[in-house]
C-alpha cells in the first residue's frame, strides 16, 4: 500500500480488507458470471427464452439424468434442463436461486451428491485458472460426482491459463492437455473447438479472444467411456 498526493494506492488485494456487503458481493459475482446477464434478460421476457449457440449445443447433447452446472450461473438454463443442480461458491447466489448448493471447495460436490450426474457443465468459470498445465486438479474433483458415461462440457478462456505464449504452440498445448485427462482421471476427449484471434498473416495476436462469454476453448469429455456421438450442428450453423 502506498500514499501519493493524499491518495492511497493498493498494490495487492491483501493490502486491505475486502468489502463484504450483499451489494458488493453481487457486483463481484455478476462481473465474473457473464451468463447471469442472460438470466436477467429472460426474467424480463414472458414469451421467449434467450440462449446462444453454445447453449443450444449443450442442450442438443445432454443426456437423460441429473445435470450439474458449477460456477456458471447455470440457473439461466433452469427452464430448459430437467433435473438441474446448481453449484456455486458465492453465498449471494442463494438470494438469486435458493435451490443452489453453495460450496467452499469442489470436493463438497461429491460429498453432497455422490457420483450421480449424467451431465456436468463448467462454462467459463473464472476460478478454474492460473494452474500450470491446465486445471487438471479441478477436473479430477469433478469426475468424483460423475456416473460412468457422464458428459463433461468444459470451456474457458486461454487467457485464464499460464503458459509461455511466445514459445508454445497454443493449439497443441491445450489439445495435449485435454487428451492427457484420459489417463489421469478417465475423461475421454470427444470433441473440442479452439478459437484464437488471428492477424491477416496467420499469426496469433494480442487481441481479445472470440468468445468472452463462454470461453474460446471448448471441450466435451465422457467419463470412463467414449461412445457418445457429439451433435455440433448448433455451432456449425452459427459460423
Amino acid at each position: 500500500m502506498a500514499i501519493y498526493n493524499g491518495i492511497t494506492y493498493i498494490e495487492h488485494k491483501d493490502d486491505t480488507q475486502m468489502i463484504d456487503t450483499p451489494k458488493h458481493n453481487y457486483i463481484r459475482f455478476r462481473l465474473g458470471r457473464l451468463k447471469h446477464a442472460v438470466w436477467l434478460r429472460n426474467r424480463k421476457s414472458s414469451d421467449k427464452i434467450y440462449i446462444d449457440c453454445y447453449d443450444k449445443f449443450i442442450l442438443d447433447n445432454i443426456q437423460p439424468g441429473k445435470t450439474c452446472m458449477f460456477g456458471s450461473a447455470g440457473y439461466y438454463l433452469g427452464d430448459l434442463v430437467a433435473d438441474l443442480y446448481i453449484v456455486e461458491q458465492w453465498e449471494i447466489v442463494k438470494q438469486i436461486y435458493p435451490d443452489a448448493l453453495i460450496v467452499d471447495e469442489r470436493t463438497e460436490i461429491a460429498d453432497e451428491y455422490g457420483a450421480t450426474f449424467s451431465n456436468f457443465v463448467v462454462n467459463n468459470n473464472k476460478s478454474d485458472r492460473f494452474m500450470h498445465g491446465g486445471p487438471t486438479d479441478y477436473c479430477i474433483e469433478y469426475t468424483k460426482s460423475m456416473t460412468d458415461g457422464c458428459l463433461f462440457f468444459y470451456s474457458f478462456r486461454d487467457t485464464q491459463q499460464i503458459f509461455n505464449r511466445l514459445k508454445v504452440d497454443q493449439v497443441a498445448y491445450f489439445y495435449n492437455w485435454a487428451s492427457s485427462l484420459r489417463d489421469i482421471c478417465g475423461l475421454y476427449l470427444l470433441w473440442h473447438q479452439f478459437e484464437f484471434v488471428q492477424s491477416e498473416d496467420g499469426m496469433y495476436n494480442e487481441l481479445e479472444n472470440p468468445d468472452t462469454t463462454n470461453g474460446n476453448l471448448k471441450f466435451v469429455f465422457q467419463y470412463n467411456d467414449d461412445s457418445y456421438k457429439i451433435n455440433d450442428q448448433a455451432l456449425v450453423q452459427c459460423q
